[in-house]
């Protein structure tokens, strides 16, 4: 029967095969993520208007992402950028208020993403977490997200993990602005940083699905993208991000900076494709009252470099290919 049920689930994660047992369980402020009985993640929704992931334990069993400024002052860590939390999805000009940077408003405009209910949460060979969100400009509602996270463990302890988002517009049409600073994103540690400092250069790579590597992969399109250098314990491991081919401008735009910040940028066309001619606002995107903007995003946290991991392979598991 074991084996059966093995099966079944390799036949329904398109040939991949899963490897621990994962466990989502609620706390007071956050959702904790565990994988065989250690913390792999927590979705922390109490100490900042907009909820992010952190920490984020990569293969190695270190933290992958960016402590800063959830902690301050470990060593070897840059400190800029303080709205650069880990992993989350967020956009800086949205119907002219900034969710990329919460804590200082733009036009006098604050911003806050609360949790409304827990649709769903499952526990076992993979993890679901299904929430209600409410995003909010001066406490008034703009939109309603269905997010969806949902864990899938690999052998050697390395993770693919759907991070979905489905908004709805709700209290009037909700303009994305033509912006670099927004996305599905990442800040990853900075021990695997392409640059330190934005100056000091690093072990780090970037490489996206055309080839592009480092500096040359900002502001193209590309179904993926991928940020590996050496951890905290010295061993290479990385986060690569994938844009579903049914998301809306696919391939996305990468706005892929050295010193550390990787993001899916679907609304800054002005900026990313100014040397062909675009022009500032060309990028922006009205959601129609009613209507929704639906989006999945797939991160793979693996060992080693794009190629030591495969990563072209597990995209083309996940679109079908």
């Amino acid at each position: 029967m074991k084996t059966h049920v093995l099966l079944l689930t390799w036949f329904l994660m398109g040939g991949l095969l899963l490897s621990g047992d994962v466990k989502i369980s609620q706390l007071d402020d956050r959702f904790r993520v565990e994988i065989d009985g250690e913390l792999f993640t927590e979705w922390q929704m109490g100490d900042w208007a907009v909820p992010y992931l952190y920490p984020v334990i990569g293969p190695d069993g270190e933290n992958i992402t960016r402590h800063y400024p959830m902690k301050s002052g470990v060593e070897g860590e840059s400190q800029d950028h303080p709205h650069h939390r880990s992993i989350r999805f967020s956009h800086r000009d949205i119907n002219g208020a900034s969710f990329w940077s919460p804590d200082r408003p733009t036009n006098d405009k604050s911003t806050k993403i609360d949790l409304v209910e827990v649709k769903s949460m499952k526990s076992g060979e993979s993890g679901e977490l299904i929430l209600e969100n409410s995003w909010k400009i001066n406490d008034e509602e703009i939109m309603r997200e269905t997010f969806r996270l949902a864990i899938h463990p690999l052998p050697n302890r390395e993770v693919l993990m759907d991070f979905d988002t489905k908004l709805v517009a709700t209290g009037g049409d909700v303009t994305f602005g033509d912006n670099k600073d927004g996305g599905m994103g990442i800040r990853v540690a900075s021990t695997m940083a392409v640059k330190h400092h934005k100056t000091k250069e690093g072990k780090g790579t970037i490489q996206n699905s055309n080839g592009e590597l480092n500096a040359a992969a900002w502001g193209k399109r590309a179904d993926w993208a991928d940020y590996y250098g050496p951890g905290r314990s010295g061993k290479v491991v990385g986060i690569a991000i994938f844009d579903h081919p049914e998301n809306f401008r696919h391939p996305v735009h990468w706005h892929a900076r050295e010193y550390g910040l990787m993001t899916a940028n679907r609304f800054g066309t002005g900026h990313f494709e100014k040397q062909q001619g675009a022009k500032m606002g060309d990028g922006a995107h009205t959601v129609k009252k009613g209507d929704s903007l639906d989006l999945k995003h797939r991160l793979y946290f693996h060992h080693g470099s794009t190629e030591e991991a495969g990563v072209a392979k597990r995209y083309a598991d996940y679109v079908g290919k």
